[in-house]
């Protein structure tokens, strides 16, 4: 959906500068030395001795942004606004293939909406220094996802919860599984140029799980993470032997658990164990197609990104070392676990 374009970013910069030139005028009106002027707005003496000398001269609006140095752009505002529109309405409104936007394309677009023609580097100085745009990865997101549903759960639902937590002194907790295996997560590494880094791993099916609990008190306090991995998959037997060591984690306390729908989540089996926890376990849904709302994704991300990362090991038991590893640092790292949860937007208070 097009959004209105923000101001461009170098007429930004030349906003906040203005208005640390004019509040400089207000202190000198005041009465305060050019010193305590350069301390409280943390410039230069000779900054503010320049503003201080135009401000004698022809008071606060000799302060005021003379607009950009340089010759002319060949975009004006105005127009650079449309072809920021155009850009947000996606690669493929615009008649492309693919949600791609490369500076050919851009190109392409500036002459088609303005009429001015722009070499490729060029357009990328344009996004970079006038529109303040950076090269991203984009989101991928499942068609199947009902935002609307997602957005009614958080607003509702979440409450409800965290509600029903307090008055039953539950800990909150986020559970999740994940996989680990010989494939290496490859992940962006220095190198000379031309000349990538070669990971050189088997190519078998060996993998094992691991699952996590990051669990949060309903009333504060500090968070805690739980783990387990085993070689293979989890099924519901394993998954309650999981749950199992959870309680015995949490040393007796009450739990409300919320997980994905997964089958071994949904099965007989479990619906019936779960029936017999209910003096200390409630256990919610979390909307389907949105791991964006469960920490524990954010944690499996930062154990890939780092001690994982690019990780060639000819068996899982130092690829399973390796997890442990970042599991003990960021249990060593009391605000990661908030982190992850902010990573969400939610919170527990």
């Amino acid at each position: 959906m097009p959004t209105t374009p923000r101001r461009p970013a170098a007429q930004q910069e030349r906003d906040r500068f203005q208005a640390r030139r004019l509040r400089a005028a207000e202190l000198f009106a005041v009465g305060l030395r050019q010193g305590q002027v350069a301390r409280q707005l943390g410039v230069s003496r000779q900054s503010v001795s320049e503003w201080h000398a135009r401000w004698q001269a022809g008071g606060p609006d000799a302060l005021l942004s003379r607009g950009p140095t340089g010759p002319a752009p060949r975009l004006s505002d105005p127009q650079l606004g449309q072809v920021e529109r155009a850009l947000r309405e996606g690669a493929t409104a615009n008649g492309f293939v693919g949600e791609l936007w490369t500076l050919d394309r851009i190109a392409v677009v500036i002459e088609r909406l303005t009429g001015v023609r722009h070499h490729p580097a060029h357009v990328w100085a344009l996004l970079h220094h006038r529109l303040g745009w950076t090269v991203q990865r984009p989101v991928r997101r499942a068609a199947e996802r009902d935002q609307a549903a997602i957005d009614h759960w958080v607003a509702t639902e979440w409450p409800r919860i965290k509600a029903n937590a307090h008055r039953r002194r539950a800990c909150l907790i986020f559970f999740d599984e994940s996989a680990l295996s010989l494939t290496p997560n490859v992940r962006r590494t220095w190198a000379p140029r031309g000349r990538p880094p070669v990971l050189i791993h088997p190519f078998n099916w060996k993998r094992a799980s691991m699952a996590a609990a990051l669990c949060y008190g309903a009333r504060g306090g500090g968070a805690q993470l739980c783990f387990h991995v085993q070689a293979g998959n989890y099924d519901t037997d394993t998954l309650i032997g999981v749950l199992g060591g959870l309680r015995r984690f949490l040393g007796g306390e009450k739990a409300t658990l919320l997980w994905d729908g997964l089958s071994a989540h949904r099965s007989r089996a479990m619906r019936a164990w779960l029936n017999c926890q209910r003096h200390w376990l409630v256990v919610e849904r979390l909307p389907a197609y949105a791991p964006d709302l469960n920490p524990v994704e954010a944690l499996w991300s930062s154990l890939k990104a780092v001690e994982l990362a690019n990780l060639t090991s000819p068996t899982l038991a130092e690829v399973t070392a390796q997890a442990h590893r970042g599991i003990q640092r960021v249990r060593h790292t009391p605000h990661l676990a908030y982190s992850f949860l902010r990573h969400t937007g939610l919170s527990v208070s």
